[in-house]
C-alpha cells in the first residue's frame, strides 16, 4: 500500500511513514481508481448468445430469399441456380 501511494504521488516512503496520517493514508487508497475485470459469462450464457446470433442469421437469410436479394449469397448457390441445365 505505501509503496503504491509513494509511486503515484512521488512521496518517499519516509514521509509517508513520519509526516502523512493513516486516516488519510486509508482515503487514499479507498479514493484510488481500480480496474474490475469483466465479468465472463459461464457457458450457458455463451450457448445462448451463440443461438440466438444463429437465430438471427437464420431469419436474415429466410428474409433475402423471400426478397430475391443476392447479396451475401453463397457463391456455389448463387452459380448453381444459374448453370444451363442440360
Amino acid at each position: 500500500m505505501i509503496g503504491q501511494i509513494a509511486t503515484e504521488t512521488g512521496w518517499s516512503i519516509d514521509y509517508i511513514l513520519d509526516k502523512v496520517n493513516v486516516v488519510t493514508l486509508q482515503l487514499m487508497m479507498a479514493d484510488m481508481p481500480h480496474w474490475v475485470p469483466p465479468k465472463k459469462p459461464d457457458i450457458n450464457q455463451q450457448i445462448r448468445e451463440m443461438e440466438e446470433r444463429e437465430k438471427q442469421r437464420n431469419s436474415r437469410t429466410q428474409t433475402r430469399e423471400n426478397t430475391n436479394q443476392t447479396k451475401g449469397m453463397n457463391p456455389m448457390e448463387f452459380f448453381t441456380n444459374y448453370a444451363v441445365k442440360d
